[in-house]
């Protein structure tokens, strides 16, 4: 029997007592929201198309007709770091109850009237074929982290003076704004779910995370190409810090091919403690460029990760967890 028939025929017993009734149902509601369902792709692009196309437009840009008239413009839902940023569960929530009910910035608003629980689930099942989910990169991921950091920012002097020559060193000066990175750690739990959950930055939760379960770190970056085309990629390190997984989020499908088959080669390059990495591995004048790009974005990748694991070791001398 598939998910949903076990769901919409499952039986509800008879019990007494009104505060048992009252608790089962504020019980239902929690659940109904922490519940993932698999949705299908298919009916939730039909229903997209009807339902959200009209300000998100029909390929999830945030340019549809009706966004011009908005205040906030609606989100860009082809961007990996803002839609990992939020798990199936947040999303469900946005679409039922709406931007003011489920606590984001925007004008969007419920749509719990015209979409039942199931039609929310295929609508979320094709967002995440917009744009490239953690599970691409780690598909065994349970539970994650997601934190915005500066390198150069975080921790004692001694650290960030170390973060800064260790750039310096091989990159040369660095632009400021490619300092700051979006990090997603994530873990591997005894917890199994459909998708994975987004822990949030609270003490007690993230003593619950343990450090031998983290399977590594995803960032979605920009890489500066031949002639200075900018290309957004997603890059997946392991805990050891090798590339597990660099690719182009590019949506020009020639493109994609194009740069995906160049960014394969340095996948398992790359190690933790290599200072100096050495991505050196073309021949000819246009992979030299991308040589010395992905040597760029990886450094990069690694100061960001360094960061969260600076606050990590803080945070386990605190709680005893070390």
């Amino acid at each position: 029997m598939s998910v949903r028939s076990r769901l919409m025929n499952k039986p509800l017993a008879l019990l007494g007592g009104m505060a048992v009734i009252l608790g089962l149902a504020f019980s239902a509601v929690a659940d109904e929201q922490s519940q993932v369902l698999s949705g299908d792709v298919a009916n939730g692009t039909r229903l997209f198309r009807v339902h959200c196309a009209v300000c998100h437009g029909f390929d999830g840009s945030g340019q549809g007709a009706g966004a011009a008239s908005l205040k906030t413009k609606p989100a860009d839902l082809r961007d990996g770091s803002l839609m990992n940023a939020r798990d199936d569960r947040m999303l469900y929530r946005a679409v039922q109850l709406g931007c003011k009910g489920a606590g984001c910035s925007g004008a969007m608003p419920a749509f719990s009237d015209v979409l039942s629980k199931l039609s929310t689930w295929d609508i979320l099942a094709y967002l995440r074929t917009l744009h490239m989910p953690l599970t691409d990169f780690f598909p065994k991921v349970d539970s994650y982290l997601v934190k915005r950091y500066t390198i150069g920012k975080i921790g004692d002097e001694k650290f960030k003076e170390g973060q800064m020559e260790r750039l310096e060193d091989v990159l040369g000066k660095v632009d400021s704004k490619d300092l700051s990175q979006t990090v997603f750690t994530l873990f591997r739990t005894n917890r199994r779910s459909l998708s994975p959950e987004l822990v949030p930055q609270q003490p007690q939760k993230l003593a619950q995370l343990k450090k031998g379960n983290k399977i590594g770190y995803v960032l979605f970056m920009t890489l500066v190409g031949p002639r200075g085309r900018k290309v957004p990629i997603g890059l997946g390190l392991d805990s050891g810090y090798a590339i597990v997984k660099l690719v182009t989020t590019q949506t020009d499908p020639g493109l994609s091919a194009e740069y995906n088959e160049k960014f394969k080669r340095y996948e398992e390059l790359g190690k933790r403690g290599d200072n100096k990495p050495d991505f050196k591995i073309s021949k000819d004048k246009l992979g030299k460029i991308f040589d010395k790009a992905v040597t760029r974005v990886y450094m990069l990748a690694v100061e960001a990760a360094n960061a969260f694991e600076f606050e990590e070791r803080e945070r386990s001398w605190a709680d005893g967890t070390f």
